[in-house]
């Protein structure tokens, strides 16, 4: 089992609207892949219509605000859960 918490992504204001965020996103997915992962997470501010928009775009799960993430286990490993903090949502997919 391979989970991915992607810890950051950000492009300078200047450069944004580009596909730079994009470009990163799947280069990031991209390697985790290669590494055996299969499911990515995050949190993000709750309400953030623009990320929201974003990680939508490129196939993740927004979920409500405060709702976890279950993450499966496995025959060895029970299913544990990704909480985010108050005043957050999270995003995930399986890449």
């Amino acid at each position: 089992m391979a989970y991915v918490k992607l810890r950051a992504l950000a492009v300078a204001n200047d450069h944004r609207r580009q596909g730079i965020a994009s470009a990163l996103l799947a280069r990031a997915m991209a390697i985790h892949r290669d590494h055996r992962a299969f499911f990515m997470y995050r949190q993000f501010t709750a309400g953030d219509a623009a990320l929201t928009r974003f990680y939508q775009r490129h196939g993740f799960t927004i979920h409500a605000p405060g709702e976890p993430v279950i993450l499966a286990g496995s025959s060895r490993h029970r299913d544990v859960g990704a909480s985010p903090l108050p005043g957050e949502q999270m995003f995930s997919r399986a890449i």
